[in-house]
């Protein structure tokens, strides 16, 4: 199901791997008016939220347990140590990261070439990737002199999996992100990499519940069942959780999250990428290195209530790269977008998609929820407890 296309001094793999619509209309929403958290900014309507007496919410009290007292200096050693037991054991590359051309991505590969890694740099073709992802995947790759691997899967394929699980449960970015992890896996098995590096990280990325989003291979089971036979869409995964879970606890391949490691000041580090690898964009974009990120973001907004953004700015917000007032004017720039925009947006899901008016809406009605797979729930659970046990006895 998959093929992949080399570029740069990528040599070749050392070993081959296996109804009635709701209103169209979003009317008025004003950021600023509804209820929300004291310290960051998510609001009553984001799911699993409480509050406290303070009027914290729930989801601040746990960044700070994990991430607040976290001494970077201690885990600048660490970083060194872990990126020291890798460094040069393997020819030509000995580690490997996932590269789309967004701020984080590149500034990983940034970070792993002065620490003198030789890493293999993997783009999964989504079918969504914008021109600014391209050149920033170019000017990278180019630029630091390091590996590039483009993974494909079949374009029918893909679509049919997004038009599925947009018709099913009303989203589709669960498709690309079981697709990215799964290129990772596969081109780390190809070529025997055995540590996977991302720049991503629930410190400053959006800290969602499996009641906003999931990717976990159980639930991408459940939903594209019904669309692709056991075989499909073992080969699209290419591997269960539980089979990650197993590598990981055997150590045969260490998933290294850079921002856990490292201070990840966006503001300031996308000057350094503009200057040393031509990197484009905006900090303050929502992933612009995705064409269909208004219309997920729609989707979420018409769903939920919320958009994305409105978690991942909380998360800077609790890190200090990003004052309240400012997450609020941004949040209301982007209601305010998708609003005016509105017509354009449903035109471009529906074309994207091939679906009707009416199947939009019943898009924007349906819940991901009943697919969400109780085995893989426990295994995520299991993860977030490891990971807090693991940061309270660092501290």
């Amino acid at each position: 199901m998959y093929h992949q296309q080399e570029h740069g001094d990528a040599p070749k793999p050392v070993a081959q791997s296996d109804g009635v619509g709701v209103s169209v209309n979003l009317g008025h929403h004003d950021a600023r008016q509804s209820q929300r958290c004291s310290e960051c900014i998510l609001p009553a309507e984001y799911p699993g939220i409480e509050y406290d007496e303070s009027g914290q919410c729930n989801y601040c009290r746990r960044w700070k347990r994990k991430w607040d007292s976290l001494d970077f200096a201690k885990q600048a050693a660490q970083l060194e140590g872990i990126l020291g037991a890798y460094r040069g054991k393997l020819y030509p590359y000995d580690c490997l990261i996932g590269l789309s051309g967004g701020k984080d991505s590149v500034y990983a590969a940034y970070i792993l070439k002065k620490h003198n890694m030789r890493p293999l740099a993997c783009t999964f073709d989504n079918g969504f990737l914008t021109e600014t992802a391209l050149h920033n995947i170019s000017s990278t790759v180019n630029a630091l002199g390091i590996g590039h691997v483009v993974v494909h899967a079949p374009p029918g394929d893909l679509h049919r999996l997004y038009r599925h699980c947009v018709l099913t449960a009303g989203e589709f970015c669960s498709v690309y992100n079981v697709g990215i992890r799964s290129a990772l896996y596969r081109m780390a098995k190809c070529y025997g990499i055995k540590l996977v590096v991302t720049g991503q990280s629930n410190r400053t990325e959006a800290s969602s519940p499996k009641e906003y989003f999931t990717c976990s291979s159980g639930y991408f089971q459940n939903v594209g069942g019904t669309v692709a036979s056991k075989k499909e869409l073992a080969g699209f995964m290419y591997m269960s959780q539980f089979k990650r879970a197993l590598w990981h606890l055997r150590r045969t391949v260490v998933y290294l999250q850079l921002p856990s490691y490292v201070p990840w000041k966006e503001e300031e580090f996308k000057e350094e990428l503009a200057r040393n690898v031509d990197w484009r964009g905006s900090v303050g974009e929502q992933h612009a290195d995705c064409r269909m990120s208004d219309a997920k973001e729609y989707l979420k907004l018409k769903h939920f209530g919320v958009t994305e953004l409105t978690a991942k700015l909380s998360s800077l917000v609790r890190d200090r790269q990003l004052s309240r007032e400012d997450a609020l004017v941004r949040i209301q720039q982007q209601v305010d977008h998708l609003q005016e925009n509105e017509a354009s947006i449903r035109e471009q899901i529906r074309k994207e998609f091939d679906l009707s008016e009416s199947q939009l809406d019943e898009a924007i009605r349906a819940s991901h929820i009943p697919y969400i797979s109780k085995a893989d729930t426990f295994l995520s659970n299991l993860k977030n407890l490891q990971e807090v046990l693991r940061y309270r006895k660092q501290k």
